[in-house]
């Protein structure tokens, strides 16, 4: 089950998971895209249109529309479900604090991941079999960036959920796994309209991410260079890292 596969690393993982056999559900919001998508693959891929930014149930949002209905949806389609893979993310170099993109940001990184991660939970302490959960974060969110404050923010929301649920399910002996991948630049949509420094194309870092996943890791930066980076950025004092010019790239 793939969260946010109508374009970029959800879309390609489908392709891959796809052509190997399995029965994958894919969701988004442009659902012609998944609708494309099921016509390479008509036999294994299954489609659902959900906004992982709908409000909860709690917050007013319709049940059947909300992250957790979409996913009990997807899970009935299914039968049942392995892998389940939280790729849809939202952010922008956001200086200015442009409160609408805050607030877009926090609803897909935040809201929308922790809604899935709770449905996965449930249904993983029941389903009688190994359940893996998998988000793709962001090398942004090792580092508090001051152009995308939300976007670091929020991903670094997502490494410490997952780590925090790692802690919990070997303390109550659940059979599951968390993969969290840390992607460096990838050459996506999500970065169109820019350009920047050490840019994976997307079929290798696909390749990368895939691996990660089916050997289970817990947690890894995609890929080898990156995670030299974040090396780097980690032994930068506080104090220095302030100073950074770090500016918006065109």
């Amino acid at each position: 089950m793939i969260f946010g596969a109508s374009s970029g690393i959800g879309k390609m993982l489908a392709q891959k998971y796809a052509a190997e056999g399995n029965m994958v559900a894919v969701a988004a919001r442009r659902e012609e895209q998944l609708l494309q998508l099921q016509k390479e693959y008509p036999s294994n891929i299954l489609v659902c249109r959900a906004d992982v930014a709908s409000p909860a149930v709690e917050e007013g949002g319709q049940e059947g529309a909300s992250v957790k209905g979409k996913f009990g949806e997807m899970l009935s389609a299914l039968g049942g479900v392995d892998l389940v893979i939280y790729s849809s993310g939202m952010g922008k170099q956001n200086a200015a604090f442009d409160m609408n993109i805050e607030y877009s940001t926090i609803n897909v990184n935040v809201k929308g991941f922790t809604a899935l991660a709770a449905a996965v939970v449930e249904y993983g302490c029941s389903a009688g079999h190994h359940v893996q959960f998998v988000t793709v974060s962001s090398i942004a969110s090792t580092r508090g960036i001051g152009i995308s404050a939300s976007y670091s923010a929020s991903k670094m929301y997502q490494v410490r959920y997952m780590e925090s649920m790692r802690q919990l399910s070997n303390a109550m002996g659940w059979n599951m796994s968390f993969t969290t991948i840390l992607p460096g630049f990838i050459a996506t949509d999500f970065i169109k309209d820019h350009s920047y420094p050490m840019t994976m194309q997307l079929p290798y870092a696909v390749r990368c991410i895939k691996r990660a996943i089916d050997s289970r890791r817990k947690s890894v930066v995609i890929d080898w260079r990156w995670s030299l980076i974040v090396g780097f950025w980690k032994c930068i004092p506080n104090w220095l890292w302030y100073k950074l010019p770090i500016k918006s790239r065109d």
